[in-house]
């Protein structure tokens, strides 16, 4: 799998683009990371799921093993891989709670 970036999920923000930004803190490496530690969707779909310990992402293929991927609020994430990762201490509950609906830090 290799990461490439969508231009629509980076600051400065593009009139009319619907998308999250990527947070300024994410380079490269750790794209390339999370890219590598996602996890498929178990529901079936298209997607694959990844957290840095505090934020969830998700990543959809746009060309043959092509990846681009985009902050997501912790309620898009499937159940059973928020679990999975509760469980196996990749994430906590007030992380869950704090980015439920957008990956953004709030107030």
């Amino acid at each position: 799998m290799q990461y490439e970036a969508n231009p629509k999920h980076k600051a400065p923000w593009q009139a009319g683009r619907k998308g999250s930004l990527c947070p300024s803190d994410l380079d490269d490496d750790a794209r390339d990371r999370l890219l590598a530690a996602s996890r498929e969707d178990p529901t079936g779909g298209r997607a694959r799921y990844a957290t840095d310990g505090r934020r969830a992402f998700c990543a959809y293929s746009h060309d043959v093993d092509k990846w681009h991927g985009f902050p997501v609020g912790w309620k898009e994430v499937p159940e059973q891989l928020r679990r999975d990762w509760k469980v196996a201490g990749l994430v906590r509950q007030a992380d869950i709670r704090r980015f439920w609906e957008s990956s953004e830090d709030q107030p």
